[in-house]
Protein backbone atom coordinates (compact mmCIF):
# COMPACT_ATOMS: atom_id res chain seq x y z
CA UNK A 1 0.00 0.00 0.00
CA UNK A 2 1.44 3.07 -1.27
CA UNK A 3 1.13 5.88 1.60
CA UNK A 4 0.31 9.62 1.01
CA UNK A 5 3.28 11.65 0.27
CA UNK A 6 4.36 14.16 3.18
CA UNK A 7 3.14 17.82 2.13
CA UNK A 8 6.05 20.46 1.47
CA UNK A 9 6.30 22.51 4.60
CA UNK A 10 7.29 25.69 2.33
CA UNK A 11 3.58 24.96 0.87
CA UNK A 12 2.34 24.16 4.52
CA UNK A 13 3.66 27.77 6.07
CA UNK A 14 2.66 29.60 3.63
CA UNK A 15 -1.01 28.33 3.68
CA UNK A 16 -0.65 29.21 7.56
CA UNK A 17 0.73 33.06 6.31
CA UNK A 18 -2.32 33.31 3.55
CA UNK A 19 -4.83 32.60 6.26
CA UNK A 20 -3.22 35.13 8.84
CA UNK A 21 -3.35 37.83 6.12
CA UNK A 22 -7.30 37.43 5.32
CA UNK A 23 -7.98 37.54 9.18
CA UNK A 24 -5.60 40.62 9.64
CA UNK A 25 -7.21 41.88 6.76
CA UNK A 26 -10.44 41.08 8.02
CA UNK A 27 -10.01 42.63 11.77
CA UNK A 28 -8.46 45.97 9.80
CA UNK A 29 -11.46 46.13 7.50
CA UNK A 30 -13.53 46.09 10.66
CA UNK A 31 -11.58 49.09 12.96
CA UNK A 32 -11.61 50.97 9.90
CA UNK A 33 -15.70 50.77 9.64
CA UNK A 34 -15.67 50.96 13.30
CA UNK A 35 -13.79 54.38 12.72
CA UNK A 36 -15.40 55.79 10.31
CA UNK A 37 -18.84 55.20 11.65
CA UNK A 38 -17.52 57.05 15.44
CA UNK A 39 -15.92 60.10 12.89
CA UNK A 40 -19.92 60.41 11.43
CA UNK A 41 -21.66 59.87 14.38
CA UNK A 42 -19.15 62.85 16.12
CA UNK A 43 -19.64 65.04 13.01
CA UNK A 44 -23.27 64.69 13.16
CA UNK A 45 -23.27 65.28 16.82
CA UNK A 46 -21.77 68.30 16.12
CA UNK A 47 -23.76 69.80 13.34
CA UNK A 48 -26.66 68.76 15.69
CA UNK A 49 -25.00 71.53 18.23
CA UNK A 50 -24.82 74.25 15.73
CA UNK A 51 -27.90 73.59 14.82
CA UNK A 52 -29.84 73.26 18.16
CA UNK A 53 -32.73 75.56 18.68
CA UNK A 54 -33.09 78.03 20.92
CA UNK A 55 -35.21 77.37 23.91
CA UNK A 56 -39.06 78.36 23.05
CA UNK A 57 -38.08 78.43 19.14
CA UNK A 58 -41.47 76.65 18.14
CA UNK A 59 -43.23 79.40 17.30
CA UNK A 60 -41.51 81.59 15.55
CA UNK A 61 -43.28 82.89 13.31
CA UNK A 62 -45.08 84.76 15.99
CA UNK A 63 -42.58 85.30 18.85
CA UNK A 64 -41.72 88.61 20.00
CA UNK A 65 -38.09 90.37 20.77
CA UNK A 66 -38.91 89.90 24.04
CA UNK A 67 -39.67 86.62 24.11
CA UNK A 68 -36.62 85.85 22.11
CA UNK A 69 -34.79 88.00 24.64
CA UNK A 70 -35.79 85.82 27.52
CA UNK A 71 -35.09 82.63 26.15
CA UNK A 72 -31.54 83.44 24.96
CA UNK A 73 -30.73 84.87 28.70
CA UNK A 74 -30.84 81.75 29.81
CA UNK A 75 -27.95 79.97 27.00
CA UNK A 76 -24.61 79.75 27.95
CA UNK A 77 -21.85 82.16 26.30
CA UNK A 78 -21.16 79.61 23.81
CA UNK A 79 -24.57 78.61 22.98
CA UNK A 80 -24.66 82.63 22.37
CA UNK A 81 -21.63 83.20 20.06
CA UNK A 82 -22.97 80.04 17.95
CA UNK A 83 -26.47 82.22 17.19
CA UNK A 84 -24.37 84.94 15.82
CA UNK A 85 -25.15 83.33 12.09
CA UNK A 86 -28.30 83.26 12.74
CA UNK A 87 -30.08 85.93 10.18
CA UNK A 88 -33.58 84.82 11.07
CA UNK A 89 -36.02 87.74 11.38
CA UNK A 90 -37.57 88.55 14.37
CA UNK A 91 -39.52 91.63 14.60
CA UNK A 92 -39.11 95.50 14.31
CA UNK A 93 -36.42 94.87 12.09
CA UNK A 94 -34.39 92.99 14.39
CA UNK A 95 -32.81 89.32 13.89
CA UNK A 96 -31.82 86.20 15.95
CA UNK A 97 -28.40 87.40 15.93
CA UNK A 98 -29.05 90.93 16.81
CA UNK A 99 -30.73 89.32 20.20
CA UNK A 100 -28.10 86.43 20.73
CA UNK A 101 -25.63 89.74 20.69
CA UNK A 102 -27.35 91.61 23.02
CA UNK A 103 -27.55 89.00 25.23
CA UNK A 104 -23.62 88.22 25.06
CA UNK A 105 -23.72 91.95 26.24
CA UNK A 106 -25.77 92.53 28.81
CA UNK A 107 -25.19 89.04 30.21
CA UNK A 108 -22.11 87.51 29.86
CA UNK A 109 -20.04 91.13 29.80
CA UNK A 110 -18.82 91.14 26.01
CA UNK A 111 -16.65 93.36 25.35
CA UNK A 112 -18.42 94.64 21.78
CA UNK A 113 -16.81 98.30 22.01
CA UNK A 114 -13.17 96.43 21.41
CA UNK A 115 -14.27 93.83 19.05
CA UNK A 116 -15.59 96.49 16.90
CA UNK A 117 -12.23 98.66 17.09
CA UNK A 118 -14.10 101.02 19.05
CA UNK A 119 -16.66 102.06 16.89
CA UNK A 120 -19.82 104.62 17.45
CA UNK A 121 -22.91 101.82 17.45
CA UNK A 122 -26.71 102.51 17.47
CA UNK A 123 -27.98 101.23 20.33
CA UNK A 124 -31.94 100.60 21.59
CA UNK A 125 -33.21 99.83 24.09
CA UNK A 126 -35.48 96.69 24.84
CA UNK A 127 -37.55 96.43 28.16
CA UNK A 128 -37.15 92.61 29.31
CA UNK A 129 -40.48 92.01 32.02
CA UNK A 130 -40.39 89.33 34.48
CA UNK A 131 -42.98 86.95 33.35
CA UNK A 132 -45.19 87.60 36.56
CA UNK A 133 -44.29 91.88 36.03
CA UNK A 134 -42.81 92.16 39.25
CA UNK A 135 -39.88 93.79 37.59
CA UNK A 136 -38.74 94.67 33.98
CA UNK A 137 -35.34 95.85 32.93
CA UNK A 138 -33.87 97.69 30.05
CA UNK A 139 -31.66 95.58 27.50
CA UNK A 140 -29.27 97.18 25.30
CA UNK A 141 -29.41 96.08 21.40
CA UNK A 142 -27.59 97.07 18.15
CA UNK A 143 -29.35 97.28 15.18
CA UNK A 144 -27.86 97.88 11.80
CA UNK A 145 -24.31 95.82 12.26
CA UNK A 146 -23.40 94.53 9.09
CA UNK A 147 -22.44 91.33 8.02
CA UNK A 148 -18.72 91.71 8.30
CA UNK A 149 -18.99 93.48 11.71
CA UNK A 150 -20.44 89.93 13.18
CA UNK A 151 -18.28 88.52 10.95
CA UNK A 152 -15.39 90.76 13.29
CA UNK A 153 -17.17 89.69 16.38
CA UNK A 154 -17.01 85.75 16.11
CA UNK A 155 -13.42 86.23 15.19
CA UNK A 156 -12.48 88.33 18.19
CA UNK A 157 -13.86 86.27 20.77
CA UNK A 158 -12.60 82.64 19.18
CA UNK A 159 -9.22 84.83 19.47
CA UNK A 160 -9.05 86.59 22.57
CA UNK A 161 -8.36 84.37 25.43
CA UNK A 162 -10.46 86.95 27.88
CA UNK A 163 -13.00 89.00 25.12
CA UNK A 164 -14.91 90.70 28.28
CA UNK A 165 -14.98 94.07 29.56
CA UNK A 166 -13.46 95.56 33.08
CA UNK A 167 -17.04 94.40 34.88
CA UNK A 168 -16.34 90.41 32.98
CA UNK A 169 -13.01 89.84 34.01
CA UNK A 170 -13.87 90.90 37.39
CA UNK A 171 -16.05 88.75 37.54
CA UNK A 172 -14.32 86.37 36.09
CA UNK A 173 -11.79 86.61 38.89
CA UNK A 174 -14.25 86.21 41.31
CA UNK A 175 -15.34 83.03 40.18
CA UNK A 176 -11.77 81.40 39.74
CA UNK A 177 -9.81 79.58 42.80
CA UNK A 178 -6.60 81.31 43.21
CA UNK A 179 -3.82 81.36 42.13
CA UNK A 180 -5.58 83.14 39.51
CA UNK A 181 -4.59 82.51 35.76
CA UNK A 182 -1.52 84.90 35.06
CA UNK A 183 -3.22 86.31 32.08
CA UNK A 184 -6.22 86.64 33.50
CA UNK A 185 -5.09 88.75 36.01
CA UNK A 186 -2.90 90.89 33.50
CA UNK A 187 -6.02 91.67 30.89
CA UNK A 188 -7.96 93.27 34.07
CA UNK A 189 -4.32 95.18 35.38
CA UNK A 190 -4.94 96.97 32.19
CA UNK A 191 -8.54 97.81 32.69
CA UNK A 192 -9.41 101.72 33.53
CA UNK A 193 -11.54 100.56 36.57
CA UNK A 194 -8.24 98.89 37.94
CA UNK A 195 -5.68 101.65 37.31
CA UNK A 196 -8.33 104.26 39.25
CA UNK A 197 -8.01 102.14 42.10
CA UNK A 198 -4.32 101.35 41.61
CA UNK A 199 -3.63 105.03 41.62
CA UNK A 200 -6.08 106.56 44.61
CA UNK A 201 -4.01 103.80 46.68
CA UNK A 202 -0.82 104.68 45.62
CA UNK A 203 -0.96 108.71 45.34
CA UNK A 204 -2.68 108.38 49.30
CA UNK A 205 -0.10 106.90 50.82
CA UNK A 206 -0.58 103.61 50.82
CA UNK A 207 1.40 100.80 48.12
CA UNK A 208 -0.28 97.74 47.89
CA UNK A 209 0.83 94.96 45.02
CA UNK A 210 -1.25 94.26 42.76
CA UNK A 211 -2.14 91.18 44.01
CA UNK A 212 -2.67 92.49 47.40
CA UNK A 213 -5.37 94.52 46.15
CA UNK A 214 -7.26 91.90 43.38
CA UNK A 215 -7.43 90.24 46.60
CA UNK A 216 -9.31 93.22 48.02
CA UNK A 217 -11.68 93.90 45.19
CA UNK A 218 -12.79 90.57 45.67
CA UNK A 219 -13.95 90.64 48.73
CA UNK A 220 -16.60 93.28 47.62
CA UNK A 221 -18.82 93.67 44.27
CA UNK A 222 -18.40 95.49 41.47
CA UNK A 223 -20.55 98.45 42.58
CA UNK A 224 -18.08 100.14 44.61
CA UNK A 225 -15.46 100.08 41.88
CA UNK A 226 -17.93 101.38 39.53
CA UNK A 227 -18.46 103.97 41.87
CA UNK A 228 -14.96 105.17 42.61
CA UNK A 229 -14.24 105.05 38.60
CA UNK A 230 -17.84 107.63 38.06
CA UNK A 231 -16.88 110.10 40.88
CA UNK A 232 -12.75 109.85 39.75
CA UNK A 233 -13.85 111.01 36.46
CA UNK A 234 -15.71 113.96 37.92
CA UNK A 235 -13.54 114.85 40.20
CA UNK A 236 -10.09 113.27 41.06
CA UNK A 237 -9.41 112.90 44.69
CA UNK A 238 -6.68 110.77 45.60
CA UNK A 239 -7.00 112.22 49.27
CA UNK A 240 -6.18 110.04 52.27
CA UNK A 241 -9.93 110.03 53.43
CA UNK A 242 -11.15 109.26 49.77
CA UNK A 243 -9.17 105.95 50.18
CA UNK A 244 -10.71 105.56 53.40
CA UNK A 245 -13.75 106.18 51.98
CA UNK A 246 -13.38 103.12 49.59
CA UNK A 247 -12.56 100.83 52.30
CA UNK A 248 -15.29 101.61 54.61
CA UNK A 249 -17.51 100.28 51.87
CA UNK A 250 -15.58 97.00 51.95
CA UNK A 251 -15.72 97.07 55.17
CA UNK A 252 -19.47 97.36 55.57
CA UNK A 253 -19.32 94.08 53.19
CA UNK A 254 -17.06 92.61 56.07
CA UNK A 255 -13.80 92.12 54.16
CA UNK A 256 -11.47 91.06 56.46
CA UNK A 257 -8.40 92.97 54.53
CA UNK A 258 -10.58 96.01 54.43
CA UNK A 259 -10.46 96.06 58.20
CA UNK A 260 -6.78 94.81 58.60
CA UNK A 261 -5.63 97.62 56.02
CA UNK A 262 -8.13 100.34 58.20
CA UNK A 263 -6.62 99.46 61.21
CA UNK A 264 -2.81 99.22 60.62
CA UNK A 265 -2.71 102.33 58.34
CA UNK A 266 -5.37 104.46 59.94
CA UNK A 267 -5.19 103.48 63.55
CA UNK A 268 -6.27 107.08 64.95
CA UNK A 269 -9.38 107.37 62.08
CA UNK A 270 -10.37 103.77 63.61
CA UNK A 271 -10.66 104.42 67.31
CA UNK A 272 -12.01 108.56 66.64
CA UNK A 273 -13.89 108.19 63.41
CA UNK A 274 -15.35 105.06 62.57
CA UNK A 275 -19.00 104.24 64.37
CA UNK A 276 -19.92 101.47 66.45
CA UNK A 277 -21.20 99.26 63.71
CA UNK A 278 -17.94 99.24 61.60
CA UNK A 279 -16.15 99.02 65.01
CA UNK A 280 -17.99 95.52 66.17
CA UNK A 281 -17.51 94.32 62.36
CA UNK A 282 -13.69 94.84 62.91
CA UNK A 283 -14.11 93.04 66.15
CA UNK A 284 -16.13 90.33 64.63
CA UNK A 285 -14.36 89.56 61.64
CA UNK A 286 -10.45 90.07 63.07
CA UNK A 287 -9.66 86.96 64.34
CA UNK A 288 -5.34 86.57 65.00
CA UNK A 289 -3.77 88.08 67.73
CA UNK A 290 -1.71 91.04 66.11
CA UNK A 291 -0.66 94.33 68.27
CA UNK A 292 -2.78 96.64 66.27
CA UNK A 293 -6.26 94.80 67.26
CA UNK A 294 -4.73 94.43 70.98
CA UNK A 295 -4.07 97.67 70.64
CA UNK A 296 -8.03 98.69 69.64
CA UNK A 297 -9.54 96.36 71.93
CA UNK A 298 -7.37 98.21 74.73
CA UNK A 299 -8.83 101.62 73.75
CA UNK A 300 -12.15 100.92 73.17
CA UNK A 301 -12.52 99.69 76.67
CA UNK A 302 -11.36 103.19 77.76
CA UNK A 303 -13.56 105.01 75.36
CA UNK A 304 -17.22 106.19 75.71
CA UNK A 305 -18.37 103.83 73.66
CA UNK A 306 -21.69 101.44 74.33
CA UNK A 307 -22.28 98.39 76.51
CA UNK A 308 -22.30 96.43 72.96
CA UNK A 309 -18.51 97.55 72.13
CA UNK A 310 -17.18 97.24 75.38
CA UNK A 311 -18.00 93.73 76.03
CA UNK A 312 -16.70 92.41 71.99
CA UNK A 313 -13.22 94.47 72.72
CA UNK A 314 -13.11 92.76 76.23
CA UNK A 315 -13.89 89.73 75.19
CA UNK A 316 -11.08 89.95 71.82
CA UNK A 317 -8.85 90.40 75.02
CA UNK A 318 -9.50 87.79 76.89
CA UNK A 319 -9.54 85.19 73.82
CA UNK A 320 -5.99 86.35 73.71
CA UNK A 321 -5.10 85.73 76.75
CA UNK A 322 -6.61 82.13 76.56
CA UNK A 323 -8.81 83.18 79.01
CA UNK A 324 -12.82 82.90 79.16
CA UNK A 325 -14.90 86.06 79.61
CA UNK A 326 -16.70 86.41 82.52
CA UNK A 327 -20.36 86.01 82.85
CA UNK A 328 -21.77 88.84 83.73
CA UNK A 329 -19.22 90.94 81.99
CA UNK A 330 -18.03 93.46 84.31
CA UNK A 331 -16.66 96.44 82.58
CA UNK A 332 -14.00 97.51 85.79
CA UNK A 333 -12.93 94.29 86.21
CA UNK A 334 -11.73 94.08 82.51
CA UNK A 335 -10.24 97.26 82.81
CA UNK A 336 -8.59 96.07 85.94
CA UNK A 337 -7.42 92.95 83.67
CA UNK A 338 -6.34 94.90 80.81
CA UNK A 339 -6.01 98.63 81.17
CA UNK A 340 -5.53 99.18 85.27
CA UNK A 341 -3.96 102.37 84.11
CA UNK A 342 -8.11 103.74 83.54
CA UNK A 343 -9.27 102.78 86.49
CA UNK A 344 -11.24 105.56 88.06
CA UNK A 345 -9.06 107.07 90.81
CA UNK A 346 -10.29 107.32 94.77
CA UNK A 347 -9.82 110.76 95.59
CA UNK A 348 -7.63 111.07 98.64
CA UNK A 349 -9.48 112.73 101.59
CA UNK A 350 -6.31 112.47 104.45
CA UNK A 351 -4.61 115.23 103.55
CA UNK A 352 -7.60 117.53 103.51
CA UNK A 353 -9.00 116.03 106.49
CA UNK A 354 -5.34 117.15 108.68
CA UNK A 355 -5.86 120.45 107.45
CA UNK A 356 -8.98 121.28 108.47
CA UNK A 357 -8.49 120.14 112.17
CA UNK A 358 -4.95 122.10 112.12
CA UNK A 359 -7.18 124.73 111.15
CA UNK A 360 -4.96 125.70 108.64
CA UNK A 361 -5.45 128.35 106.04
CA UNK A 362 -6.32 127.23 102.75
CA UNK A 363 -2.83 128.85 100.33
CA UNK A 364 -2.35 128.67 97.34
CA UNK A 365 -0.53 125.72 95.83
CA UNK A 366 2.98 125.75 94.95
CA UNK A 367 3.84 125.90 91.78
CA UNK A 368 6.41 123.31 90.11
CA UNK A 369 8.31 124.65 87.63
CA UNK A 370 9.68 120.97 87.19
CA UNK A 371 8.62 119.99 83.11
CA UNK A 372 6.30 116.56 83.96
CA UNK A 373 7.04 114.41 81.07
CA UNK A 374 5.64 111.08 79.19
CA UNK A 375 7.11 108.53 77.34
CA UNK A 376 4.94 107.89 74.87
CA UNK A 377 4.24 103.62 75.16
CA UNK A 378 1.98 100.89 72.44
CA UNK A 379 -1.19 101.84 72.63
CA UNK A 380 -0.76 105.36 73.39
CA UNK A 381 -2.79 108.05 71.70
CA UNK A 382 -3.19 111.88 72.65
CA UNK A 383 -7.10 111.27 73.62
CA UNK A 384 -5.47 108.63 76.27
CA UNK A 385 -2.80 110.70 77.39
CA UNK A 386 -4.99 113.93 77.99
CA UNK A 387 -7.27 111.73 79.61
CA UNK A 388 -4.61 110.23 82.26
CA UNK A 389 -3.24 113.90 83.25
CA UNK A 390 -6.50 115.22 83.27
CA UNK A 391 -5.43 118.02 80.02
CA UNK A 392 -6.90 118.57 76.60
CA UNK A 393 -5.78 117.14 73.41
CA UNK A 394 -4.94 120.71 72.00
CA UNK A 395 -2.83 121.82 74.62
CA UNK A 396 -0.74 118.67 75.01
CA UNK A 397 -0.32 119.54 71.15
CA UNK A 398 0.19 123.33 71.34
CA UNK A 399 3.47 123.09 74.16
CA UNK A 400 4.93 119.96 72.05
CA UNK A 401 4.41 121.64 69.09
CA UNK A 402 2.61 118.93 67.43
CA UNK A 403 1.08 119.18 63.67
CA UNK A 404 -1.25 115.92 63.76
CA UNK A 405 -2.26 113.26 66.75
CA UNK A 406 0.10 110.54 65.28
CA UNK A 407 2.91 109.60 67.80
CA UNK A 408 5.72 107.60 68.11
CA UNK A 409 6.98 104.88 70.12
CA UNK A 410 9.66 106.12 72.60
CA UNK A 411 8.95 109.99 72.18
CA UNK A 412 8.56 112.36 75.68
CA UNK A 413 5.80 114.89 75.30
CA UNK A 414 5.44 117.62 77.90
CA UNK A 415 2.81 117.20 79.89
CA UNK A 416 1.18 121.38 80.28
CA UNK A 417 -0.06 122.25 83.89
CA UNK A 418 -3.39 121.14 84.55
CA UNK A 419 -5.88 124.69 84.64
CA UNK A 420 -6.70 125.73 88.08
CA UNK A 421 -10.69 126.26 88.51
Amino acid sequence: MNSRPSENPWIKRTKWLTQALIISGTLNIGLLATFIYFVLQERQQSLAIELKPAPKEQNAATASNEQYLRAYSFLPYQELLLRLENKDPIEEGLTKRDIALSCLVAFHHFNLEKALGGINLQKRQIPLRHPDGSESIDVGVYPGLADFQFQAIVQYARTEKWPFTSQGLFYEIKRSIPPYDASLLESFYLSYEFHTVQTLFAKSGLMLPFEKLVELLCQGDWKAIAELTASQRQALDLSPDRRRAFLLQYLSQHSPLAAELLLRNDHEFVVKHLDDTHILIILDILKSNTPELETLAKELLTSPRTDAVWKKAATTLYAFANETLPEPYDHNQALARFAPQAMPQQPQAEPLLAQAKAGLKETAPQVSHKKKLHTVEAGDSLWKIARKYHVTVEEIMKVNNLESERLRLGKQLEIPEKKQT
